[in-house]
């Protein structure tokens, strides 16, 4: 259990490693100007993000319509073939469905402009800041614990121990041997150490941003909101209903068919409705009642 703990605490540290090191990497290359206007750049990312997830959730909507309409066609057929053609449309709309409910969380769209906005920050960060520092130290050790990994197998009288074996034995065997030597050990535990540091300036860096701030409370309130409201967000009860039974006859899959036209129809058209709203805002906000509108 304490071993399987360990491996879960270096492989979580290896990943916050990785993602450090792609971000540094980028660091060479011009870095954006996020906060020229911080207000302004939260509402325009803000709007590109609905905007973004609208047409997400549209081009979903038309593939599940799609999608159902197979279904409609496969219950209308009969004879020799037609319960499994039947069941092959209904999967194609059970795929369709899961991914038009995707489409339309809120929280998923917020997680990914999460992770832009984590990966903007490491790129700003300067070759001279204590992030940039850490990183160096992380990636110096790591370096050191990936020579003395490589030394201690090649030895032969442990190239014989490992000899034969495969698989899950041949990795617990390996972790046996390298935990029972003091220096891998000890370079192991100056890695994590320097790795939990390097994730602790990550954090505090995150929490100091602005935008980062904006976006991580609205990702949660997202969250909760989603999970409060489960059975209704995850549009398509009928269709998620036929995910989990056996649909017994083709008027039942053509209801669940005509069920996910309706549901996705709503969508395109609330899309639809705020397209026209957005286009008519900006003649609304440019050109104010005037003479014209007083006469």
């Amino acid at each position: 259990m304490v071993r399987t703990a360990s491996r879960l605490t270096t492989w979580l540290i290896a990943a916050i490693v990785t993602v450090s090191l792609a971000a540094l990497a980028d660091a060479d290359q011009p870095r954006r100007k996020r906060r020229n206007n911080s207000s302004q750049n939260a509402a325009q990312r803000a709007a590109a993000a609905r905007e973004r997830q609208e047409q997400a959730a549209v081009k979903a909507a038309h593939a599940q319509i799609a999608a159902a309409k197979k279904v409609l066609a496969a219950a209308e057929v009969t004879g020799e073939g037609a319960q499994s053609k039947l069941e092959a449309a209904l999967a194609q709309l059970r795929s369709e469905a899961d991914q038009f409910r995707d489409a339309q969380s809120t929280a998923r769209h917020l997680a990914k402009e999460l992770a832009e906005v984590e990966q903007e920050i490491l790129e700003e960060q300067k070759d001279d800041s204590p992030y940039a520092k850490t990183f160096k130290q992380v990636a110096t050790v790591r370096m050191k614990l990936a020579h003395i990994e490589e030394r201690i197998v090649n030895e032969p009288a442990v190239q014989a121990q490992l000899a034969g074996l495969s698989g899950v034995k041949l990795a617990e065997t390996k972790t046996s041997i390298l935990e029972r030597r003091v220096e891998y050990a000890q370079s192991k535990s100056d890695f994590e150490s320097a790795a939990r540091e390097l994730a602790h300036i990550r954090t505090e860096l995150f929490q100091a941003d602005k935008d980062w701030q904006e976006v991580a409370e609205a990702l949660a309130q997202a969250r909760k909101d989603e999970k409060d409201a489960e059975d209704d967000t995850r549009s398509g009860t009928t269709v998620r209903t036929a995910s989990a039974l056996k649909i017994k006859s083709s008027a039942e899959a053509a209801a669940v068919a005509r069920a996910a036209i309706a549901q996705a129809e709503k969508v395109i058209k609330r899309a639809e409705q705020n397209d026209k709203n957005s286009k008519n805002q900006p003649r609304d906000t440019k050109n104010p009642p005037n003479k014209k509108n007083n006469k």
